[in-house]
């Protein structure tokens, strides 16, 4: 399993605070070295028919 390294200090020690889950997930992240907190973005690269899905759902949120 890879790490998730702080994008400030490299530091392989982080903690994930909140997790929206969704067609994508979005993790709040911090860094247990220097306190940096960010967030990261995972989605399906596999399923083909997930993925125009949610391309659809993105494209039509986008126009609200």
């Amino acid at each position: 399993i890879n790490k998730m390294l702080c994008p400030k200090c490299a530091c392989e020690k982080t903690s994930v605070l909140k997790t929206i889950k969704g067609l994508k997930n979005i993790r709040m992240r911090r860094c247990e070295g220097c306190g940096y907190s960010w967030m990261t973005e995972e989605k399906p690269i596999k399923d083909k028919e997930l993925i125009e899905y949610a391309e659809y759902i993105e494209r039509i949120e986008g126009k609200k």
